[in-house]
């Protein structure tokens, strides 16, 4: 009979260790995320180590992808696709925002990857029919999102220059002003 309680105590100790290095993996790559976010974005006293962009894209896109069940790997995607956009790396950013798209339907910030990635295929890929297509999935799927007058403004904003962009909003302001009068 002892020996029997000691191989259950044995079993139920070796079980519950086991879990513990996964646990502590995953506390070590946060704190390394963390770390190199905090050399990324601390104040520009000094020369960026051009290394630590890569190296935290790989860390964040690793932690998601070991992690995917845990709430911050879709903090953790969309902070890669905005790295990825700074390394000019603006289709594997969209690839990325996709990922998040589909890996997360109901997360919270998909109205941010949208229009993130409007904001990609419109700023950086000059490919305004694409960046027009993404704010419409954003204006019709999230109609209750903060983000939706946004979204609208800047579609009704495609394609024109800024002078245009600006001439427009003057003029509204002064519609505004003599109803005011």
């Amino acid at each position: 009979m002892k020996i029997l309680n000691y191989s259950i105590l044995a079993f139920i100790s070796l079980f519950m260790f086991s879990c513990q290095p996964k646990l502590d993996e995953k506390v070590q790559l946060i704190n390394k995320i963390d770390t190199l976010e905090f050399q990324i974005y601390k104040s520009s006293v000094e020369l960026l180590d051009e290394r630590k962009p890569n190296e935290v894209l790989s860390l964040y896109k690793n932690y998601a992808n070991l992690y995917p069940e845990d709430s911050i790997s879709v903090v953790y995607l969309f902070k890669a696709a905005q790295v990825e956009v700074g390394l000019g790396l603006s289709l594997q950013a969209i690839s990325t925002l996709d990922s998040l798209i589909m890996k997360y339907p109901n997360a919270e910030n998909i109205p941010s990857a949208l229009q993130f990635k409007a904001f990609i295929y419109d700023d950086r890929l000059g490919n305004i029919n694409e960046a027009s297509k993404v704010l419409d999935v954003l204006i019709e799927n999230y109609p209750n999102s903060s983000l939706i007058e946004n979204a609208k403004a800047y579609k009704a904003s495609l394609g024109k220059s800024r002078e245009e962009i600006i001439r427009e909003m003057e003029a509204k302001d002064k519609v505004v002003e003599e109803a005011a009068l």
